[in-house]
């Protein structure tokens, strides 16, 4: 229990701190992408808007003393502009501010541009931007590729970063695991001892009572009494069985197991439920495959099957049916048993599992038929202990069908 409650807590601890990794990483790189973004756009409508940029007259007269941060921006990057006149042909190009460009090259990038029709975008490395002017129009492209560089350094650094910190905190997670968990293992601990001590303490007044009562019926006769009595014994006797089994399987106490015949214990376990079926006039229909074996602990197994005809038979109203089938899928053991039932009030079949369940329909019901609402917790528990799975679900709305594979 201990171990499992740990990787528990280390699991859903380190999923929460995943996803705020996760968000922080992605918040960071989307902000410093919207930033980056922002400043080029601001540097393309400067440069737009700066006649003397564009001004082929002015454009080589030297730089002022004195830039503005903008300026200081522009002239640091690399930039060249097309001018095309009214019938849309190239009347003149300017790249002296990135010698690496032809003009071949820059002539295409500009055509591309003009074809696209849109105001703003970007081809390969360049941001670009359109504008009309009296006498043409003007094509602007600023170099961003070492922006998409800051954007990959970013990314990678903060990934590291977040890879780091996950790693550190995964540790302090495991150190720290057994403090955080002590508490609800003594609890849990606490319960089970309880749980465990009680029933032993039970199990011998209700032999006594038993005894008594079966010394009585054979004196003065059996009556209601006696009858009612048994019944019940019988009914806390099966009870305190299930939450020792209960116990156990949540102490991670390792069940020996064996190769056993499981169509055998079916075929032994059956006959008393098929004969208290008919005597309630249900039908029964059972269907085992022979020669199915497998390794397990004969008793849990045992306890498995009977939990689940215990409850066809005890919640089936006379007229209806029960099946049962046993058959294997390669090493897969599936074991299913449906049985008639009413319309179903809970439609969440998980809650049937929960200890101590029963529908309201359940608790109306009297003498030895009615149920404390923990054999199935008591199955389930005993098909994950070995690996299986468990299931519930509604067929065509009057049968429930539990499938345990295992």
């Amino acid at each position: 229990m201990s171990n499992k409650l740990k990787k528990r807590f280390i699991i859903f601890s380190m999923i929460s701190v995943t996803v705020l990794l996760v968000f922080i990483i992605i918040a960071i790189n989307g902000l410093n992408w919207f930033m980056l973004s922002k400043q080029s756009d601001m540097m393309v409508e400067s440069l737009l808007d700066d006649k003397e940029i564009f001004d082929k007259n002015v454009i080589d007269r030297p730089p002022p003393d004195i830039y503005t941060f903008v300026e200081k921006g522009m002239r640091a990057k690399q930039f060249f502009v097309v001018y095309f006149d009214d019938e849309n042909n190239i009347s003149d190009i300017d790249t002296k501010n990135i010698p690496s460009m032809e003009n071949a090259d820059a002539e295409e990038y500009a055509a591309h541009a003009i074809k696209t029709a849109k105001q703003t975008g970007k081809i390969d490395g360049y941001k670009y931007a359109v504008r009309e002017f009296d006498g043409g129009t003007k094509v602007v492209f600023l170099d961003v590729s070492d922006q998409n560089n800051m954007l990959l350094m970013v990314m990678l650094v903060s990934c590291a970063i977040g890879l780091v910190c996950w790693i550190t905190v995964l540790l302090i997670v495991i150190l720290l695991s057994g403090k955080v968990i002590r508490p609800v293992l003594q609890g849990i601990e606490k319960q089970k001892q309880f749980i465990t001590n009680a029933g032993h303490e039970m199990k011998t007044p209700l032999a006594i009572i038993q005894s008594n009562n079966d010394t009585m019926a054979l004196i003065h006769g059996e009556n209601k009494y006696n009858i009612h009595i048994s019944n019940q014994t019988k009914r806390l006797n099966k009870l305190m069985t299930n939450l020792l089994v209960l116990s156990r399987l949540d102490e991670d106490i390792y069940f020996e197991k064996e190769c056993v015949d499981v169509s055998e214990m079916a075929d032994k376990l059956l006959p008393a439920y098929i004969e208290e079926a008919n005597r309630r006039e249900i039908l029964f229909d059972a269907k085992i495959n022979e020669g199915i074996t497998l390794n397990i602990n004969r008793e849990n197994l045992s306890q498995l099957m009977t939990a689940l005809l215990d409850n066809a038979v005890k919640y089936t109203r006379s007229g209806g049916k029960i099946g049962f089938c046993l058959s294997a899928d390669g090493k897969r053991v599936r074991i299913v048993e449906e049985n008639s039932c009413d319309v179903p009030a809970e439609p969440d079949t998980e809650r049937l599992f929960e200890r101590f369940y029963r529908g309201d329909k359940a608790r109306t019901q009297d003498g030895s038929t009615m149920g404390f609402g923990i054999g199935l917790s008591s199955a389930r528990a005993i098909c994950e202990n070995f690996g299986g799975k468990l299931t519930a679900e509604y067929v065509d709305g009057c049968m429930i069908r539990f499938t345990a594979v295992l």
